[in-house]
């Protein structure tokens, strides 16, 4: 698949590319209404017209192949697996300011984390377990 990386120059090269069908269409209109020749005009533009085509095709690749590497698309993806997905396997391991576990669970499950609690819910019985933590706590969601 044709992709250009996204850098702070690659615009020169999308202008560059850009630039050439518009200037083929210029010289084919050109030649079709100041040039006298209207069959070489008209086989002008439609070569500019098909460049212009294959261009924009290219800048739709390009588009699509930065779009489906980046971060945020990974991100969203790996959420939706885990939100339709209820064979995933998680671990949340909740630690005290010391460092020490003060809980541990590796299973299927979907947390929610508001304040001071933890809410785990198992995908397979179903059943809730609330946690309070503290200040200093801290909870680690693996998935795996």
């Amino acid at each position: 698949m044709f992709h250009i990386q996204p850098t702070p120059i690659s615009w020169v090269l999308w202008a560059a590319m850009f630039a050439v069908p518009v200037v083929i269409i210029l010289l084919g209109v050109y030649a079709y209404f100041f040039g006298g020749k209207k069959r070489l005009g008209n086989t002008i533009g439609v070569i500019g017209i098909i460049a212009a085509l294959v261009v924009f095709g290219l800048a739709a690749s390009s588009k699509y192949y930065n779009y489906i590497h980046s971060s945020s698309y990974i991100k969203s993806k790996k959420t939706y697996q885990l939100e339709y997905n209820n064979n995933q396997k998680r671990e949340i391991v909740i630690k005290d300011y010391q460092g020490k576990v003060i809980y541990q669970y590796t299973g299927s499950f979907s947390f929610d984390r508001s304040g001071h609690g933890v809410n785990l819910v198992d995908n397979k019985t179903g059943k809730k377990t609330s946690i309070y933590i503290g200040d200093n706590a801290t909870v680690i969601v693996t998935d795996k």
